[in-house]
């Protein structure tokens, strides 16, 4: 979000615009609500009902309306290297012509965690998420040699801030195939119940409620809610690539605390950070853009807007890169 992204993003994550949200009427308490859920998308009713001032019934029936509209999911937030995909980069790409059906081509990459066509100095961004250094070079040569790529620009990630308000963590655990599993399962759903998840890999509820919650305590997964652009006004999302002078470590840490900041990845090669920002009004968006201009230690950002998110990070993505390598790359 990078690619964000997202959202998914997301992080980049789950970004793409949903008609639906643009005929929902929301108010302060689905706000309150989704602040809620990004804390906490495995919150119970009640929480949740506590957390807004509502009864339980009305909470429920809130959640369960933005939940069916589309603009509101409930995903796990994983670093990739828990999957084996310990190499990551960020790919500014042009194309000569339509940039869209490039965008799908490279969507059907199993590496490809995200695309979006965007407006600025490229035509299209791509978030690849690899095994290694020379799978991520491989398929950056890949993306280069398309008929219609003219030009490629590469940022490698060395570390990730934030991805939809949390940091993904590293993990230091020691994860067997049904902690994998279920993880690969909460990034698709990260409200499914204990009693489906325990169906699913027979095993008692108590034993996958223990695992699942030492997944969230010790950081290896954040469950949390991803807002499609758009819902609450939120429909400008931005991507930036940053330059340093002295004082990175700080710059990036006043970032990662700026509440607009929804993505936020250090980078080596063609910038020092990939950014996203996402905005509810044009104005909001040049004010937030202004702000990280005007953070200590920035010398310079290159922005450029996302106009349409062919492909953002899912559990498939993340699953199907790490499993399923491709053998020939053309």
């Amino acid at each position: 979000m990078g690619g964000r992204g997202r959202a998914d993003v997301g992080i980049e994550g789950e970004r793409g615009v949903a008609p639906a949200m643009n005929e929902m009427s929301v108010d302060a308490v689905d706000r309150q609500l989704v602040a809620a859920l990004q804390r906490d998308g495995r919150a119970t009713h009640e929480a949740l009902a506590q957390a807004v001032g509502l009864s339980r019934v009305a909470a429920r029936t809130r959640l369960l309306r933005l939940l069916d509209s589309g603009s509101v999911t409930v995903l796990g937030i994983v670093h990739p290297s828990v999957f084996g995909l310990h190499s990551c980069g960020h790919i500014g790409v042009r194309v000569a012509g339509a940039a869209a059906p490039v965008a799908a081509h490279i969507a059907g990459f199993d590496h490809a965690a995200f695309v979006s066509v965007v407006s600025g100095a490229y035509s299209l961004v791509v978030q690849l998420h690899c095994p290694d250094d020379a799978t991520l070079a491989a398929e950056v040569n890949r993306i280069a040699t398309l008929p219609a790529v003219i030009g490629t620009e590469t940022a490698v990630y060395t570390e990730i801030l934030k991805d939809n308000h949390v940091a993904p963590r590293r993990s230091t655990q020691t994860l067997d195939e049904v902690d994998l599993g279920l993880l690969r399962r909460l990034q698709a759903d990260g409200r499914v119940s204990y009693a489906e998840l325990a169906a699913e890999i027979d095993m008692s509820i108590s034993a996958v409620r223990t695992r699942v919650l030492r997944l969230i305590e010790t950081g290896t997964i954040h469950i949390g809610a991803r807002i499609q652009p758009g819902f609450f006004g939120s429909n400008h999302l931005c991507g930036l690539g940053i330059t340093f002078d002295e004082g990175r470590g700080a710059a990036l840490a006043t970032l990662a605390e700026l509440p607009s900041v929804d993505y936020l990845a250090a980078t080596l090669g063609r910038c020092d950070a990939i950014c996203t920002l996402n905005s509810r009004s044009v104005d909001e968006a040049l004010h937030d853009l202004e702000t990280v201009r005007g953070v200590p230690g920035v010398r310079s950002v290159e922005a450029f807007n996302h106009l349409r998110v062919v492909k953002s990070l899912t559990s498939k993505s993340y699953s199907s890169a790490a499993q399923d390598a491709p053998a020939g790359l053309g």
